[in-house]
C-alpha cells in the first residue's frame, strides 16, 4: 500500500477543483473568493487537498484553478456580491449553463435511437429509461441483437483502480493477487484486466468475470469485497509498461499448462511469430522455426495451429499431436 507521501500533486489538485466546481454550482448567489477557500477546504500541509490558509497565496490558487476551469469549457460566471460594495467579487456556476440542453430529437432520430439502443445491450443496463426522458421510444426495436456488452460488478472499481493506479487484490484461480492494474480492455466478448501481478512476479492478464469470491477465512476476518483497491498511486506507470495486446485464448483456459513445440516453415515464420506474440526458440537449417507455446485451451491452439495449414505442425506433447490427428480425421469422415 501507498503511504500519503507517494499520492501525486495533480491528484490533490483535481481533488481541490472538484470540490471547487461542487460548491460553485450549488451555491444560490456569488461567493467571494474567501467564502470559496472555506467550503473548498483549508489544505492542512502538502498532501491534502484544499487551499492555503493564508489568503494571498489562496487567491493566487484560485486564480489558477479559475484559469483550468476556463480551459477545460466549464462556465464560471462573476458578479458582485454586493451592489453597495464596489471591489466584492464573487464567482458561480449557474445549473441551466452546466447542465446539458435541452435535446428536441424528431420522431425519426428517436426511432433511430431506440434501434440502435436495442442493436447492442448492456448486461444488467436497459436503454429504455434514457430514452423515455428524451421523449419516449419511437419506432421499432431490432429483431435482433447485434451484439450484448457483459457488465461485471466489478468493472467500476477495476477503472478506479487502472485511472488512480491503485494496487488491486482479488482471488484468482484459488490464490489472493496482489496486481499492479496497467489497463482493461474488452475483447472476444469478455473483459480483461492486464497488469503486474506480484503474487506470480510477472505479466498476466486476468478474465474478470473469473475474479473470485472472498475465501472463507477472509470473509470471517472482515466483510471483504470482491477486489480491494489500494491507495491512489500505490504503484508508478513507467514507459516501458506494455500496452494492450490481442488475447492468446489458447493460454486462458482451465487446463494445466503444457508446453506445445510447433514447427512453422520460413516462409510462414514471422506471421507465427506475430500471431503467437513470441519469437521463435529454435532455428532449423531450412530456415524453419520451432515455437515453445505455454497452452492451458488445447481446442484454441489448435484452431491457431490450422491458420497455417500445412505450413506448421505440433511436434509435441504427443497428447496434443493426437488431438490435431484426431480432430482432423473426425473433420474428414
Amino acid at each position: 500500500m501507498a503511504s500519503e507521501s507517494q499520492l501525486k500533486p495533480e491528484q490533490f489538485r483535481l481533488e481541490r477543483l472538484l470540490r471547487l466546481i461542487a460548491a460553485l454550482i450549488n451555491s444560490p448567489r456569488f461567493l467571494s473568493i474567501a467564502e470559496l477557500q472555506t467550503q473548498v477546504g483549508i489544505t492542512k500541509n502538502k498532501y491534502s487537498a484544499g487551499y492555503p490558509a493564508d489568503f494571498a497565496s489562496a487567491r493566487r490558487a484560485f486564480h489558477r484553478d479559475m484559469n483550468e476551469l476556463k480551459a477545460l469549457g466549464i462556465p464560471v460566471i462573476s458578479g458582485k456580491i454586493n451592489e453597495l460594495e464596489k471591489d466584492t467579487w464573487g464567482y458561480l456556476i449557474r445549473k441551466q449553463d452546466y447542465a446539458l440542453p435541452e435535446m428536441d430529437f424528431e420522431s425519426d432520430e428517436l426511432a433511430a435511437l431506440h434501434q440502435a439502443c436495442t442493436a447492442v445491450r448492456f448486461h444488467g443496463i436497459s436503454g429504455a429509461e434514457a430514452l423515455w426522458k428524451l421523449g419516449g421510444q419511437v419506432g421499432e426495436a431490432t429483431p435482433t441483437e447485434l451484439a450484448t456488452v457483459p457488465i461485471d460488478p466489478c468493472l467500476a472499481e477495476l477503472f478506479r483502480a487502472v485511472t488512480e493506479q491503485r494496487v488491486l487484490r482479488f482471488n484468482y484461480s484459488g490464490q489472493l493477487r496482489s496486481v499492479e492494474p496497467w489497463t482493461l480492455a474488452f475483447e472476444q466478448g469478455h473483459w480483461y484486466l492486464m497488469g503486474y501481478d506480484h503474487t506470480r512476479r510477472d505479466k498476466r492478464t486476468f478474465r474478470v468475470d473469473r475474479i473470485e469470491e472472498p475465501s472463507q477465512n477472509q470473509a470471517a476476518t472482515k466483510a471483504t469485497p470482491k477486489v480491494e483497491l489500494g491507495y491512489p498511486g500505490g504503484f508508478e506507470l513507467t514507459a516501458d509498461i506494455p500496452g494492450w495486446s490481442p488475447i492468446q485464448p489458447w493460454k486462458l483456459g482451465d487446463q494445466p499448462e503444457v508446453t506445445a513445440h510447433l514447427w512453422v516453415t520460413s516462409t510462414h515464420a514471422p506471421t507465427a511469430s506475430r500471431r503467437l506474440g513470441q519469437t521463435p526458440d529454435a532455428y532449423n537449417h531450412d530456415g524453419s522455426v520451432i515455437f515453445e507455446v505455454p497452452v492451458r485451451n488445447p481446442v484454441a491452439f489448435r484452431s491457431v495451429v490450422l491458420e497455417f495449414l500445412d505450413q506448421a505442425e505440433i511436434l509435441r506433447p504427443k497428447e496434443l499431436r493426437d488431438d490435431m490427428v484426431w480432430w482432423l480425421q473426425e473433420i474428414a469422415k
